[in-house]
C-alpha cells in the first residue's frame, strides 16, 4: 500500500512538472468542438500560463482530470449534461486552484524567483536530474501550502531553494562549458597529452578558471565566456598537434622525411609574407632572423599609417575650415564667384576619379593586379597576365584578366594610355629589355585590336628589369617584377 501510494506520488510529480513546461498529460490532440468545453479549456492555459499548475498542483491535478474526462466524454458522443457536469467540476476546482495558487505566491515568494531563474538558465534541458530534485521539493512545498501546512511549506521551500540554486549554477555551466569539456574529453579519449601535453593543460586551466568565474558570479558571464572560448581554442589546438605530430612520427619510423616536410611547410608561408612586404627571408638560423625582420617591418608600416591617418585628419581639418570660409566670402559677397564654381567643378571631378579608381581596385583580385594613383595618373599593375617563357605572346587564360581591363579602361574614355613592360632579373639585361618591350607591344597590340582602343592614344615601352617592385631573391618576388603596368593619364576636368 505505502509503496503504491509512493509511485502515485512520483507519477503526479512528474505529470505536475510536464504540465509546468506546457506539456500537460490531459491536452487534447486537437481543439475541442464544444464551445463551453473550448472555453475552459482555454482558462485551464491562462491558469498554466500563470503558473498555477505549478503553485497549486493537487487542485490543478483535480482540474485536468475534469477536462479530460469532460474531453472523452465529448469525443465519444455522451450526454450533454454530463459533459456540462465534468466542466462545471473543472470550473470549480480550477478556482481553487487559483485561490491556491495566490497563497503559494505570499508563502513561496523567494522560492517562486528563484524557480524562474532556474527556468531561464535552462536548467530543465541543462541540467534535467538537478532540476528534477528541485522540482520534486517545490512540488512538495506547494502542496504543503495547498493543506495549509506552512510549518512544512516553509522547510521544503528552502531546501527546493538550495537545489533549484544548484540546478540554476549547474545549468548555467553547462551552457558555457560544455563545447570545452567535450573537447578535452575527446583529446583524453585520444590520448592527446603524450603528444600536446602543453597545449591541452592551458586548455584544461581556461576550462578551471571559467568554472571557477562562474561559481564566483554566475550572472556576470563575460570573462567566463571568454576563457571557455579560449578553453575549446586551445583543446582544437591539442587535437591539431596531436594529429600532426603522430603523423609526423609515423613518416620518420617509416624513414620518410617527416620533420623536414613539416618544418619546409611552415618556412613557405613566412617566404609569402615576407616577398609581399619586399622583405626576403633567410632561414638558415631558423625562423626567428625572418619574423623579426617582418615584424619590423610590419612596426614600420603602422607607424607610417599612424601618420599618413594624422595627416589627413589635419588635412579635413584644413578643409572643413576653407569650405566655412568660402561660404563666409560668399555672404559677404552676395553670391557664388565664378572661382569657386570652376573650384567646385575640380573637386567634382576627383571625386569621381576617386570612385572610379575604387571601382577598378575592387574588380580585381590581389593576385591579378594592383591597381593605384601617381597624382592624375592612375595605374593598373598586372601581375596576373601571363606569357610563355621568354615569348611575348599572351596566354590565352589571360583572357577572363583582360576582360576586366576592359571594363576598368571603360571608366576612363579616351585617356591616353602607356602600357610598359617589366622583367624580373633572370637572363640579360639586354635580352630582357627586348622581352619586356615585346611583350609592351603585344598588349597595346591587343587594346587596339579587341578593345577597339584608338591606336593614337596607346604608347607602349619596355623597362626590362629596372623597375622591380619586390625582391628578385625568390621566386613570388620574380613572378611580381614579371608584370604589365598600364598607365593611364587621366584629366580629372574631363
Amino acid at each position: 500500500m505505502n509503496s503504491c501510494r509512493a509511485w502515485m506520488c512520483r507519477l503526479i510529480v512528474g505529470l505536475t512538472i510536464a504540465m509546468s513546461h506546457g506539456v500537460g498529460a490531459q491536452a487534447p490532440a486537437q481543439a475541442p468542438k464544444d464551445p463551453q468545453l473550448a472555453s475552459f479549456a482555454a482558462a485551464i492555459e491562462k491558469a498554466r500560463g500563470e503558473q498555477v499548475d505549478a503553485l497549486a498542483p493537487a487542485a490543478f491535478a483535480v482540474v485536468a482530470e475534469a477536462y479530460d474526462d469532460a474531453f472523452k466524454d465529448a469525443a465519444r458522443g455522451r450526454n450533454p449534461d454530463k459533459v456540462r457536469e465534468k466542466i462545471a467540476e473543472g470550473q470549480a476546482a480550477l478556482q481553487k486552484a487559483n485561490v491556491n495558487a495566490a497563497a503559494s505566491r505570499q508563502a513561496l515568494s523567494s522560492v517562486i524567483k528563484t524557480r524562474e531563474d532556474t527556468i531561464n538558465a535552462n536548467a530543465p534541458k541543462l541540467a534535467p536530474e538537478n532540476w528534477q530534485k528541485a522540482a520534486e521539493r517545490f512540488d512538495q512545498a506547494a502542496r504543503a501550502v495547498e493543506k495549509n501546512d506552512i510549518k512544512t511549506a516553509q522547510k521544503r521551500s528552502a531546501e527546493a531553494e538550495v537545489l533549484l540554486r544548484e540546478a540554476e549554477l549547474i545549468a548555467i555551466k553547462n551552457a558555457l562549458l560544455g563545447e570545452a569539456r567535450a573537447l578535452i574529453a575527446k583529446a583524453d579519449e585520444l590520448k592527446v597529452e603524450k603528444l600536446a601535453p602543453r597545449t591541452l593543460q592551458l586548455a584544461r586551466r581556461n576550462l578551471t578558471q571559467a568554472d571557477q568565474e562562474i561559481t564566483r558570479n554566475r550572472y556576470d558571464t563575460s570573462v567566463p565566456k571568454s576563457l571557455a572560448a579560449d578553453a575549446s581554442y586551445e583543446a582544437r589546438h591539442a587535437l591539431y598537434l596531436a594529429q600532426l605530430i603522430g603523423s609526423v612520427q609515423a613518416k620518420d619510423k617509416e624513414g620518410q622525411a617527416g620533420i623536414e616536410e613539416l618544418i619546409l611547410s611552415w618556412e613557405e608561408p613566412l617566404r609569402s609574407i615576407g616577398t609581399e612586404m619586399d622583405v626576403t627571408p633567410k632561414f638558415d638560423t631558423g625562423m626567428q632572423p625572418a619574423m623579426q625582420s617582418m615584424l619590423a617591418y610590419a612596426q614600420k608600416q603602422k607607424q607610417e599609417i599612424r601618420r599618413l591617418t594624422a595627416d589627413l585628419d589635419d588635412s579635413k581639418e584644413q578643409v572643413t575650415a576653407l569650405n566655412a570660409e568660402v561660404q563666409r566670402l560668399e555672404s559677404r559677397l552676395g553670391g557664388v564667384s565664378e572661382e569657386r564654381i570652376a573650384l567646385q567643378k575640380r573637386v567634382d571631378a576627383q571625386e569621381r576619379l576617386r570612385q572610379n579608381v575604387a571601382t577598378v581596385e575592387s574588380s580585381f583580385t590581389p593576385a591579378e593586379a594592383r591597381v593605384y594613383r601617381q597624382g592624375d595618373d592612375v595605374v593598373i599593375s598586372l601581375l596576373g597576365i601571363k606569357f610563355p617563357s621568354g615569348r611575348a605572346a599572351i596566354d590565352a587564360n589571360s583572357g577572363p584578366l583582360m576582360e576586366k581591363v576592359k571594363k576598368a579602361l571603360a571608366l576612363f574614355p579616351g585617356a591616353p594610355i602607356v602600357v610598359e613592360g617589366h622583367t624580373d632579373s633572370n637572363g640579360g639585361d639586354s635580352a630582357n629589355l627586348i622581352l619586356s618591350q615585346d611583350r609592351a607591344d603585344a598588349v597595346k597590340q591587343y587594346l587596339v585590336s579587341n578593345f577597339a582602343v584608338d591606336a593614337e592614344k596607346v604608347s607602349s615601352i619596355g623597362y626590362g628589369e629596372a623597375r622591380p617592385v619586390a625582391t628578385n631573391e625568390t621566386a613570388d618576388g620574380r613572378a611580381r617584377n614579371r608584370r604589365i603596368d598600364l598607365v593611364l593619364h587621366v584629366n580629372p576636368a574631363r
